[in-house]
């Protein structure tokens, strides 16, 4: 089963970027981080030295989501694979089977940044996810979690 879980636009203004979905569109702020840095999202989006500031968006009434990312390091323009430059989108969808998956977009020729990686969501919940590239600059992550 694979339903979209969100989706992530890159933005060079997270102000403006959240005036415009939270106070013009309505959705409303569930998390806000201000630094998010790491080897283990470094390497979950295969950028060395990553730093960004993540927002994320909820209508909850129709369960749409809009993560709002903006890079700190490297600069957008910087950033490898075209990830993270302004106006680039990255789609995020819940999945089942996610070790399965990564083995089969492997063998067919898709090149995850990592293996499976466990983490934590900012509410502290387990997530397992990897994410890859494809054409155009986008980047699809696939998540899997217990919690939805």
């Amino acid at each position: 089963m694979t339903k979209m879980h969100h989706v992530a636009v890159f933005v060079s203004d997270m102000d403006r970027s959240l005036h415009l979905f939270r106070d013009i569109l309505g959705l409303e702020l569930a998390w806000h981080l201000p630094v998010v840095k790491g080897s283990r999202m470094s390497a979950l989006l295969g950028i060395r030295g990553l730093e960004m500031e993540i927002a994320y968006l909820k209508d909850f009434d129709r369960g749409v989501s809009v993560e709002l990312c903006r890079m700190r390091h490297p600069e957008m323009k910087q950033a490898p694979h075209n990830i993270g430059g302004s106006g680039r989108v990255s789609l995020s969808f819940q999945v089942t089977h996610l070790e399965s998956l990564h083995r089969r977009l492997t063998d067919e020729g898709w090149q995850p940044f990592s293996p499976c990686m466990d983490m934590r969501d900012p509410e502290g919940r387990s997530v397992k996810l990897f994410c890859f590239p494809i054409e155009e600059g986008v980047v699809v992550e696939l998540i899997e979690s217990k919690w939805s």
